[in-house]
């Protein structure tokens, strides 16, 4: 074998070998899975493909793995089973996230996914009490007991906004940890005084409004603490994005993609979208009957990122109540838009 024989065999062997190593990598990269806590509630996925029979996780090549073993009791649980690298995705209100980064904690928030508005339920369910209660006005409150879902988490913060607008504090009210499910019972019963669930309404809060025999205090909604802004993020771990980009990308875009479906479907025949909620709802063993309070309105196309304002916010307020010295963190520390597909940097 003649010189040029010989180095034409070693650039073909080093070129398979090349070969051979790239795609063992792209084949890992195509194959991870990501872990998601696992709901018995129908997913926008499935309603998705229920309605107009595309799977978008199909379609953006997206694999996940869902996680049953942990339980999540809030947004502020499931992001520190994420940090406890327990799922590789997850969601809070933006409080749970500016406790955990100012902490050390490597997330990052890449979409916005719920919205406050002056229309939307999300900015527009305040604290209920019931209808025969003394408590008519914010400063009734003192001494109250205020059930709320998690410590730490959205409804905790805007409770303490809404007490120092009306020159009250935090101290002068008991805030008890009471489950969504719960907190109905714990109203009705009068082992609390008033229930704030999460401040974003849903599906607890339409209930007990349906049944009757409660009101709302003036000035408890977070449109009246807020105003318009985006409340809740989902993201990852830092080192998951690093080690998948193209994955978490896949994800981002699926996730955008079928949320704009299921608002403009629900938009279109509400009707039609609780009727597959429900079907699927039974399927998954579930209660169907949650399907007549289901909505698809907690997030608009008219929010597709999110901004400093939204972080800044609450940033300003842990630094009003002493949680974080002035400059400690920046929005930019907690949220990236860079992988919504709608995002073009300037």
């Amino acid at each position: 074998m003649n010189t040029f024989s010989k180095i034409l065999a070693v650039a073909l062997a080093l070129v398979l070998t090349l070969w051979f190593v790239y795609s063992k990598v792209l084949t890992k990269a195509e194959t991870v899975a990501i872990r998601v806590l696992e709901s018995t509630a129908p997913s926008q996925w499935e309603l998705v493909k229920k309605l107009t029979g595309r799977d978008i996780l199909v379609e953006q090549g997206v694999i996940l793995e869902p996680i049953q073993s942990v339980q999540s009791g809030g947004g502020t649980v499931s992001l520190q089973a994420l940090l406890a690298n327990n799922v590789d995705t997850a969601g809070s209100a933006w409080p749970a996230w500016v406790n955990i980064i100012a902490r050390g904690g490597k997330i990052k928030a890449l979409l916005g996914t719920i919205v406050s508005t002056k229309d939307n339920k999300s900015g527009n369910s305040g604290l209920l009490v019931l209808e025969g209660s003394k408590i008519r006005t914010i400063n009734d409150l003192i001494g109250k007991r205020i059930a709320v879902n998690v410590l730490g988490a959205e409804a905790d913060y805007v409770i303490r906004q809404y007490l120092k607008k009306n020159n009250l504090s935090i101290s002068q009210v008991e805030l008890v940890v009471v489950p969504s499910e719960n907190q109905e019972q714990m109203l009705r019963s009068k082992q609390v005084d008033a229930v704030a669930w999460t401040t974003n309404g849903g599906l607890f809060f339409d209930i007990t409004v349906e049944n009757g025999g409660v009101r709302e205090i003036p000035g408890t909604r977070n449109y009246d603490t807020k105003g318009e802004t985006v409340l809740y993020g989902i993201g990852f771990r830092n080192y998951f994005i690093e080690k998948h980009p193209d994955v978490v990308r896949k994800y981002i875009r699926a996730y955008d993609t079928s949320r704009r479906i299921l608002y403009d479907e629900f938009h279109k025949d509400p009707a039609r979208v609780r009727k597959a909620y429900e079907e699927i709802a039974r399927e998954k063993g579930s209660n169907p009957r949650m399907s007549r309070y289901y909505e698809a309105s907690n997030w608009s196309p008219k929010f597709p990122f999110i901004a400093d304002k939204d972080l800044q916010w609450w940033i300003d307020r842990f630094c009003e109540d002493g949680l974080l010295k002035p400059g400690q963190i920046k929005p930019s520390d907690i949220y990236t838009n860079e992988f919504n597909p709608l995002y073009k940097k300037e």
